[in-house]
C-alpha cells in the first residue's frame, strides 16, 4: 500500500538503492512486492499508509475515531500512539459488488477441478486492484492500492501459489486526514484477474480437400489466468460509441474535488467478469484474435460509482 515509484524506478525485491541489485526500468507495483520489484517512495506521505489502512480494516468502532487512528498526513509522523488534538480525517472506502458470470462458474467446475458450495458461488467476487491517488490542497499527492475478492477463484490445474499478485492482502479502506483537494481512481490503473487459460484462435486459409482453398481457426497462443486492465469504451469525435470494451464512458470512476473534513468517499464496483468461449472450436475459454469486439470484452462489463457519505 505504499505510494508508487518515481517514474521508471524500481528495485527487486531483495536489492535496496545504491546497492548492486538495483536497477532502473519499468514501474511495476504492488503492497510490498509484485513481480519481484519494491515500489520507490514519493511524496510525504509515502510510507505512512500502511499504519493508517491496518487500523481502517480492524473493524473496531475506534478504527475511524481520528483520536486512534495513525493518520496519512504531510509531515505527520507515523505512530500507534493517540493523538490528542488530531486533526479531521476523511475515509476512502472501496466495495466491491461485482459478480462472477454463471458459465464461467460452471467451466471451472466441471473442468476447472473447482468445487464451490450454492453459498461460495454467492460469494464470489472478482478479484480487483486499482490505484486511488490523494491529492492535499499543498500539491502533495500519494498513490494507493485498493485490492478485493475472491482469491482461490481460479483454475484448479495452476497452483494460485506461484501468483503472487493474486495473494496480495485485501485492501478496501484508506483513512487520509484534511485537507484534501481531490480523490480519483487511475482509471489506467483498474485489473480484473481472470482465473482461466485463454485460448487465442486466427482463422487462416488451408487447403481442403482436393486442394480447393478453405478456412479454418488455428490455435495460436495460450494466455496463463492473469491480471488483465480494463478498457474503457473507444468514440468517434462525435462521441458516440464505436467499440464496447469493459467500462461504459458514462460508468468512469469520477473524481472528487475538495471533500469534506469527516465525510466518506465510497468508490463502488458493480457487474460481472466474463471470457468468451469460441462456439464449434473450443469448450474452453477461447477467442478470435481478429475478433475485435470479442477482444475489448474480454474480463467482463463492470460500472463503478463514486459517492461521497
Amino acid at each position: 500500500m505504499a505510494a508508487r515509484p518515481h517514474e521508471g524506478e524500481v528495485w527487486p525485491c531483495d536489492a535496496e538503492p545504491g546497492s548492486p541489485g538495483y536497477r532502473k526500468g519499468q514501474s511495476v507495483t504492488n503492497a510490498g512486492c509484485r513481480n519481484g520489484v519494491h515500489r520507490r517512495r514519493r511524496g510525504a506521505l509515502a510510507g505512512l499508509a500502511m499504519t493508517a489502512a491496518a487500523l481502517s480494516l480492524s473493524g473496531s468502532c475506534d478504527a475511524f475515531n481520528p483520536a486512534f487512528v495513525d493518520l496519512v498526513a504531510p509531515g505527520l509522523g507515523g505512530s500507534f500512539s493517540t493523538l490528542n488534538n488530531a486533526p479531521g480525517h476523511v475515509v476512502i472506502s472501496f466495495v466491491n459488488n461485482a459478480e462472477v458470470d454463471e458459465r464461467l462458474i460452471g467451466f471451472l467446475e466441471t473442468s476447472g477441478g473447482l468445487t464451490l458450495t450454492d453459498a461460495e458461488k454467492r460469494a464470489l467476487r472478482p478479484r480487483v486492484r486499482f490505484l486511488v491517488r490523494v491529492t492535499y490542497s499543498t500539491g502533495i499527492s500519494a498513490e494507493f492500492e485498493f485490492v478485493s475478492g475472491s482469491v482461490n477463484f481460479i483454475d484448479q490445474r495452476f497452483d494460485a501459489s506461484v501468483f503472487p499478485d493474486l495473494n496480495q492482502n485485501d485492501l478496501n479502506n484508506v483513512v487520509v486526514v484534511c485537507d484534501l483537494a481531490a480523490v480519483e481512481v487511475l482509471t489506467s490503473s483498474i485489473e480484473v484477474f481472470v482465473p482461466v487459460e485463454l485460448r487465442a484462435y486466427d482463422l487462416v486459409d488451408v487447403a481442403g480437400p482436393g486442394g480447393v482453398p478453405t478456412q479454418e481457426f488455428q490455435l495460436r497462443e495460450q494466455i496463463p489466468p492473469q491480471f488483465r486492465t480494463l478498457q474503457i469504451d473507444q468514440a468517434d469525435a462525435g462521441g458516440n460509441v464505436v467499440l464496447l470494451s469493459n467500462i461504459g464512458l458514462r460508468d468512469v470512476p469520477a473524481p472528487v474535488l475538495s471533500p469534506l473534513c469527516g465525510s466518506v468517499v465510497a468508490i463502488t464496483m458493480t457487474g460481472a467478469l466474463r471470457v468468451p468461449f469460441l462456439e464449434t472450436v473450443d469448450d474452453r475459454p477461447s477467442f478470435d484474435r481478429q475478433d475485435a469486439a470479442t477482444v475489448a470484452s474480454i474480463g467482463g462489463r463492470y460500472e463503478f460509482e463514486v459517492a461521497i457519505k
